[in-house]
């Protein structure tokens, strides 16, 4: 009992030194996606200057899609490596692609200045965070959860919690100095500030990853020799495996498709028709991921507690209840009323989706199993929400919630297919076959 006890409090000290350094690094992930959408006003007039404002914020948020088609690119090559030299080293790599990403996009001359030139390097740095990020959360989440023996759903909500921090860093960044500043200086370079500052927390990310050991299963991996020669391959030869990975795109595109609804596509609707101000919509996405990063966790718990697949239903079933209210009524008041509920329901499901979807492969293809799965749902339904919301819209105003509306449908069967990972066991024998 004391040798178990001891065991179960190293493993908990690893999880927390684990947890701090994965999540230094995802948040500045994170930040660096929602600085474009929160500060997409500035970005519009900067780089999209000739056409109108609601074009021109279109045209930021296609840049923003663009850099999610990358994710599965860097999910293939950062987890190919992750599966066959290590976690920790994948972490610091795809860490300095998505920093450098990100804070040089603060040093790109204006439309004005170089023309269509700026579109391009935005766009490319866009490509090159979105690349980083592909290879950035499979690694984290594998950092933290193959590193703990139980409680994988309340460890997984930091990493879960990561997005909505970001949400909340770049909003308050925003805000911050649009108070200190006039909107004349935003417009002209102080927008480029919350993008500069990336590079401070891209050198605290590099040193605390730096110190953390390797997972303690991947360890066991290489020890039995469990290492295949190429994980993608191995990972769609098992038709278990294909099942899993189709399951687990439509998860998390239903997930990711519900975030952004409702913290890029409902401010931006209540931004274009002048019911609030880009400040009052800034203090939204604040609200938005502060409710999110509280109700992963409550999420989290509950998944340890009654499972995964009762919380993706949970989130996806309050998503519906609430979306098209939250675009009929708008006034200012119920603008922050709708982004607390539908912050708050997006939560209840966002870490069991992030820990099935690694719970599911088995250990030598974690990685890429995860990754792919992840960053595919991600890029190719969550990434694009905002502007084929947008471009849906254009048709019909009732056709904005469209796009988000038929993935949150669709994962409720899935959920109730997919196989209950919350019992099972992470190690080395979890489905590696001989």
């Amino acid at each position: 009992m004391t040798d178990e006890k001891n065991e179960n409090e190293i493993s908990e000290r690893m999880a927390k030194k684990a947890v701090l350094a994965s999540m230094s690094g995802t948040i500045l992930e994170w930040y660096g996606v929602y600085i474009f959408t929160v500060g997409s006003l500035y970005l519009a007039y900067n780089f999209f200057p000739k056409i109108s404002t609601v074009a021109s914020v279109t045209a930021v948020l296609l840049v923003f899609a663009v850099g999610f088609f990358m994710r599965p690119l860097g999910a293939v090559v950062f987890s190919h490596y992750g599966d066959k030299i290590g976690r920790k080293k994948m972490l610091l790599i795809s860490l300095l692609f998505s920093g450098l990403g990100t804070g040089f996009i603060g040093l790109v001359p204006s439309y004005v200045q170089i023309g269509i030139w700026a579109i391009i390097l935005v766009t490319i740095l866009r490509l090159l965070a979105g690349f980083g990020l592909g290879g950035e959360w499979g690694g984290a989440m594998l950092m933290t959860l193959e590193n703990v023996k139980e409680k994988r759903g309340f460890w997984g909500s930091f990493i879960q919690s990561t997005p909505a921090i970001g949400l909340i860093l770049a909003s308050v960044a925003f805000l911050i100095l649009a108070t200190i500043y006039p909107s004349s200086v935003m417009y002209s370079w102080g927008w480029r500030i919350p993008f500069l500052l990336s590079f401070i927390v891209l050198v605290v990310g590099l040193y605390l990853r730096a110190r953390i050991p390797e997972t303690i299963i991947f360890e066991a991996v290489k020890k039995e020799k469990k290492i295949v020669k190429v994980p993608l391959i191995e990972l769609f030869r098992d038709k278990n495996n294909v099942l899993n990975v189709i399951y687990g795109i439509l998860i998390v595109g239903s997930s990711s498709s519900i975030f952004y609804t409702g913290s890029v596509l409902v401010p931006a609707l209540y931004e274009i028709t002048k019911v609030v101000s880009v400040h009052y919509a800034t203090l939204g996405a604040l609200l938005f991921g502060a409710v999110n990063t509280v109700t992963v966790f409550f999420g989290g718990i509950l998944s340890d507690k009654f499972g995964r697949r009762p919380m993706l239903i949970a989130q996806s079933v309050s998503f519906l209840a609430i979306i098209y209210f939250a675009i009929i009524y708008k006034t200012p008041a119920s603008f922050l009323a709708f982004l607390g509920l539908l912050s708050f329901a997006h939560g209840l499901g966002y870490t069991a989706e992030g820990v099935i979807v690694t719970e599911l492969f088995p250990a030598n293809l974690r990685y890429t199993g995860n990754s792919f799965t992840y960053q595919f749902g991600n890029a190719y339904i969550g990434g694009v929400a905002p502007y084929a919301s947008l471009a849906l819209g254009s048709i019909s105003y009732f056709l904005y919630p469209l796009f988000g509306v038929i993935f949150a449908v669709t994962a409720i069967p899935v959920a109730l297919i997919v196989k209950e990972t919350n019992k099972i066991s992470l190690g080395i024998e979890a489905g590696i076959k001989e």
